[in-house]
C-alpha cells in the first residue's frame, strides 16, 4: 500500500467537481485494500497481511494474531514507508484484509469509518477527507452505493441514492 498523500485534484484546478474529487479520493482508498489474491507484505512475525502496491522501502506492523500465517481478527496495521508512517487501518482483518468494523485513516487525515468486506468498503460507512468532503451511508464494494448524504467542502449537499459511486437522485419520499 502506498501511504504517499492521496492526490486531490480538487485543490489544484479550479475546474473539477468536488464530487470527482471524493470519487478519486474513494479509489485511492480501495486501491490501498484490494483483494489479497493481489499480493502480500508480511510483518515482522511473518503473518500475511494484503498489499496490492507493493513499494521498496515499505513496511508493515500488526498487533492482532495471526492465523494459518495471515492476519486475522481485531487488530492495528501500521504502514511505513521508509520508516515514516502512513496509512493506519484500525479493525478487524479475515485472511489479512479488511473485514468486518474498522477505521482507515490516511497520511493526510482523510479517514473512512465503518464496514469493510474483503479489504472494501461495504456495508454502512463514514468517509472524510481533509477539504471538508464528507460522506455518510451505505457502500458496497468500495463506492457509495444506497441511501447516503455527502457534503461538499463548499456546503454542498446531495442527498438520496448513489449507485457504483455516482449520485442517482433524490430517495423517493423526499
Amino acid at each position: 500500500m502506498r501511504s504517499d498523500p492521496a492526490p486531490y485534484p480538487c485543490e489544484q484546478a479550479d475546474s473539477c467537481s468536488w464530487l470527482r474529487c471524493l470519487i478519486g479520493i474513494l479509489f485511492t482508498l480501495v486501491g490501498a485494500y484490494a483483494s489479497a489474491e493481489d499480493g502480500w507484505i508480511m510483518d515482522s512475525n511473518g503473518c500475511k497481511i494484503a498489499n496490492p502496491n507493493p513499494k521498496s522501502g515499505e513496511t508493515v506492523t500488526w498487533s492482532g494474531p495471526c492465523a494459518d500465517g495471515f492476519a486475522e481478527g481485531q487488530g492495528v496495521v501500521q504502514w511505513y514507508e521508509n520508516g515514516t508512517a502512513g496509512a493506519r487501518y484500525q479493525g478487524t482483518l479475515a485472511h489479512g484484509a479488511p473485514a468486518g468494523e474498522g477505521k482507515l485513516t490516511m497520511p493526510d487525515g482523510a479517514t473512512y469509518e465503518g464496514g469493510w468486506r474483503d479489504g472494501k468498503q461495504e456495508g454502512s460507512g463514514n468517509y472524510s477527507a481533509p477539504n471538508g468532503t464528507r460522506y455518510e451511508g451505505e457502500w458496497r464494494d468500495g463506492a457509495p452505493d444506497g441511501r447516503g448524504v455527502m457534503h461538499g467542502p463548499a456546503g454542498e449537499v446531495m442527498d438520496g441514492i448513489w449507485k457504483g459511486g455516482s449520485y442517482v437522485g433524490p430517495a423517493s419520499g423526499q
